[in-house]
């Protein structure tokens, strides 16, 4: 996913100068962006990437802060991010500089009077070139890009992704936003290339985060978010490069995603309860009630063999699931697989009545049918199988029912009369 990533640097405040550009008053500040080849909060920027793409910053927008619409950023050309952040400032004389990209910020001053934050902008850079001790003015490009996955090379060099660059939106001007380490808003984050560090070499030497500085990360940010209260406790059983395994107040273990963006640890809000085999699996037996769902009872004069819904490769799964269950032995996980058995049993005591007051039924129409062609006392002498044969013997002589198209005696044969027509 193509993200926004906004690179902050300091404007150099002793080169603060002041123009006159088509005869309007200006003001201009110099800075540098982008510097090549270096690891920028884990993301590794090439210097091919960005010689490809620095040029790109020529003429665009300098808004004050990178505009937001709700909360997400959008591009200062949009006709939003004009009305919240064009202060009149634009970008001009980009060049490559050594390692870095140098650009400056062109402020119209009679312009950027025209609003609140126009007007704090000038007053800014008023009081440095005084000599006032007044915070520094920093500038952010924004850089869309993609983050792919590094190399084994560009791994042991430090980086834990590589920028993909697809281009430059805007190079903003900052008055309160420095200092800011990764704001959680819309897709974007805030990178300090003031703090670049050079790409590692590598020595031999452990390289990057370890994994008991990963640990003791997960461990603290599990502590904050699961167990705040002060008789409150939580642990990492386990972890992955996504996911970790974490244990709370002597519960059940349950497995949650997470991500790690500029040593900060994000948790999933919801976990999965799982259970220690040759590796972390997921408790099934909340899954029960899906595995065997009740069967629709059969209509009422369905003929049926008898069969029962569960098979036996069903049951010997059920004997697994209760089996795993029982080794898991906590109410969280019993409780359920009690109920979803409950539900089974009282399932299959209706089915087999259901189908028990079919065969009674069935078996009533037959000796009904028997009756009247052999009477009663054949008709209630016979059940099961011999019930079965007189009935077929029959023929159509004793239809089932009373949709006969033919006319019959009592004796049920057809009359004559009628049958010879």
């Amino acid at each position: 996913m193509t993200m926004q990533v906004n690179v902050t640097t300091r404007v150099n405040s002793q080169s603060i100068r002041r123009e006159v550009h088509n005869g309007r008053d200006h003001l201009i500040l110099p800075s540098y962006t982008l510097p090549a080849n270096v690891v920028m909060n884990g993301g590794l920027y090439s210097t091919s990437e960005i010689d490809a793409h620095y040029a790109g910053l020529e003429g665009t927008l300098a808004p004050l802060g990178h505009p937001q619409v709700n909360g997400q950023f959008v591009s200062a050309f949009s006709p939003e991010g004009l009305n919240v952040g064009f202060v009149g400032a634009w970008n001009r004389n980009v060049k490559k500089a050594g390692n870095r990209i140098y650009l400056e910020k062109w402020v119209d001053v009679n312009k950027a009077s025209e609003s609140e934050g126009g007007r704090e902008l000038l007053e800014r850079v008023a009081a440095i070139e005084r000599g006032e001790d007044v915070p520094p003015i920093h500038t952010s490009v924004a850089v869309f890009l993609d983050q792919l996955e590094p190399n084994e090379e560009q791994k042991a060099l430090g980086a834990e992704w590589v920028a993909k660059i697809h281009g430059m939106d805007h190079d903003a001007i900052l008055l309160h936003e420095v200092g800011a380490a990764t704001p959680e808003q819309g897709v974007g984050l805030m990178v300090n290339a003031d703090l670049a560090t050079p790409l590692k070499a590598n020595s031999g030497a452990l390289v990057g985060e370890s994994f008991r500085e990963r640990e003791q990360r997960l461990d603290r940010a599990a502590k904050a978010k699961f167990a705040p209260g002060e008789n409150e406790y939580a642990w990492v059983a386990d972890f992955t490069d996504s996911q970790v395994v974490i244990i709370r107040n002597g519960g059940s273990a349950q497995v949650y995603g997470y991500t790690s963006d500029g040593g900060k640890i994000t948790f999933d809000d919801t976990g999965t309860p799982v259970a220690r085999q040759e590796s972390w699996v997921t408790v099934v037996a909340n899954k029960v009630k899906s595995l065997f769902t009740p069967q629709d009872k059969p209509a009422t004069n369905h003929q049926t063999e008898g069969d029962m819904p569960l098979t036996t490769e069903d049951t010997e799964l059920l004997r697994k699931i209760v089996g795993e269950a029982i080794a898991a032995n906590n109410d969280a996980t019993i409780k359920p697989l009690s109920e979803s058995i409950a539900a089974i049993q009282t399932n299959q005591q209706q089915l087999a009545e259901t189908l028990t007051a079919n065969s009674r039924a069935e078996e009533a129409t037959k000796r009904a049918a028997v009756a009247k062609v052999h009477g009663e006392i054949v008709a209630n002498a016979l059940s099961g199988d011999a019930l079965d044969a007189m009935f077929k013997n029959l023929g159509e002589a004793a239809p089932l029912g009373t949709n006969s198209a033919q006319a019959q005696t009592e004796t049920g044969a057809p009359d004559p009369a009628t049958y010879f027509k």
